[in-house]
């Protein structure tokens, strides 16, 4: 079997699995062989994509990590918010985890749009119980963690359909609405004494940042429990790799590379070190391109293989990309996938009105960390390069002002912290501020924070990662 996107479905493909909806009601069947008209309603219902089972890909075996029925039973207690029903279920993945000792992630999960809160609560879940797994918990742990991870967006239930699902900017109202749902889930759970104390902290904590950044406290990694940072990475995770009306899916390595970019600043490097070990980076049935032109369907994965898979060819050749004849191939999927969000994100200012692009102001004294910077954001933005705080406040003050400023820290003269502080003065705090170093000690780091700037990125970095949190900070201030 093999994974496809709708918009390459054809008719007469056949199905490998069910399609359910969020309340377990088989949509279309197994075996079922596709038409036009059901190709159709699937995009209208907003599912990205199905398994289907073809000669190429027969002995290409991809099974779920939790039974069909168990999963359907934890998206309907979510969605009917019964905490018990949740509890029971947490249970229950637990079980079937540790029953089966190693746990496939390769199946990507059919879901709509409508269904995304009910179902990315028990995605959230399973990587929780595979990470604790991981990490040496026993059942009990793992079982309060599942559950933590089952009750962790409850509070966006009473969030209107329409700001979920908004495919543009949300106003400042709807995006503090947004970041209210923790405490929103913590109240739903808090006065209950069957669930732990150490449950309801995870719940309340799961989009703090270790570096001391998050919401809704602002508490620091020191402060975290393993519940609250393992809660936050596996959140991220799925969230990454999900569809969304507003936003192309990650590929499950460019999520794993943006998580790597945020170790020590937004994650915990020890929970996402787990989740790379458990996360298959190209999972099985799916398409993937390589280096040399040829393209193919991932077949095995595991161990050696997860950075460098067998891949099932067009004539139905195995290629292993550990051999050594075979070292100088690599998978090249990036490329598409950035094609696609670029091309994505320039209809969308087309349609809002924002035909020019985001000027981005780089401050740093050496030019090879400005050329570096330069040629990642080139496509997407309308860099000006500087290399001195001076510079750059003679800038503002003769022209207007750009939609953001990336900034060095050890620099001479004038250090980054010093030109922040300067900076938001003469702007009034109107330009939001990054900061991009080689400086990753915890005192910069948080000398850095205490501005209140949007971010810190520490060097060395992945391109996902930068870019990713550029349109993060410009998502907030539009």
């Amino acid at each position: 079997m093999r994974y496809v996107p709708l918009q390459e479905a054809q008719p007469g493909m056949q199905l490998a699995t069910e399609i359910f909806d969020s309340k377990g009601r088989t949509l279309v069947g197994t075996d079922i062989i596709l038409t036009e008209n059901y190709i159709e309603r699937l995009m209208e219902y907003g599912y990205a994509g199905v398994y289907i089972r073809d000669e190429l890909t027969e002995d290409i075996d991809i099974e779920s990590a939790i039974s069909p029925q168990l999963r359907t039973k934890g998206l309907e207690c979510v969605r009917s918010m019964n905490i018990d029903g949740c509890k029971e279920v947490a249970e229950s993945i637990v079980e079937e985890i540790l029953a089966k000792g190693k746990i496939s992630l390769d199946m990507v999960d059919l879901r709509n749009y409508d269904d995304y809160t009910y179902a990315h609560s028990v995605n959230v879940a399973i990587i929780c119980g595979v990470i604790g797994m991981g990490m040496g918990m026993d059942e009990k742990e793992m079982g309060q963690l599942v559950t933590a991870a089952l009750l962790h967006d409850l509070g966006k239930l009473s969030i209107p359909t329409e700001i979920l699902n908004k495919p543009d900017r949300l106003t400042k109202d709807e995006y503090k609405r947004m970041k209210n749902h923790p405490i929103t889930s913590y109240e739903l759970v808090k006065d209950r004494i069957d669930i732990s104390a150490t449950i309801k902290v995870a719940v309340l904590f799961h989009h703090e940042n270790v570096d001391g950044t998050g919401y809704p406290n602002g508490i620091t990694g020191e402060e975290q429990t393993t519940f609250t940072k393992i809660l936050h990475v596996a959140d991220v995770y799925d969230a990454l790799v999900s569809k969304r009306p507003y936003k192309e899916p990650y590929a499950p390595y460019e999520a794993i590379e943006y998580l790597m970019g945020g170790c020590g600043i937004l994650f915990d490097q020890e929970v996402v070190g787990m989740l790379m070990q458990t996360m298959p980076l190209y999972p099985k049935g799916t398409a993937i391109a390589l280096s040399d032109g040829r393209e193919g369907i991932v077949k095995e994965n595991g161990g050696e293989h997860n950075l460098r898979p067998i891949v099932r060819l067009a004539d139905g050749s195995d290629l292993d990309l550990m051999g050594r004849e075979n070292m100088s191939i690599v998978v090249s999927i990036a490329e598409d996938n950035v094609k696609i969000s670029m091309e994505k994100e320039e209809a969308r200012r087309k349609m809002m009105g924002l035909d020019e692009k985001p000027h981005i102001i780089a401050v740093d004294d050496m030019k090879t960390n400005l050329q570096a910077l330069y040629d990642i954001l080139k496509t997407d933005y309308s860099m000006t390069l500087m290399t001195s705080g001076k510079q750059l406040l003679k800038y503002l003050k003769e022209n207007p002002y750009p939609d953001m400023i990336l900034l060095d820290v050890d620099m001479p003269d004038m250090n980054g912290i010093e030109t922040a502080e300067r900076v938001m003065k003469l702007t009034e705090h109107q330009v939001p501020i990054l900061f991009v170093s080689a400086l990753r000690d915890a005192q910069t780091v948080l000398a850095c924070r205490s501005l209140g700037v949007e971010g810190y990125v520490g060097r060395p970095y992945k391109s996902i990662y930068i870019r990713s949190e550029i349109q993060r900070i410009l998502n907030r201030w539009e």
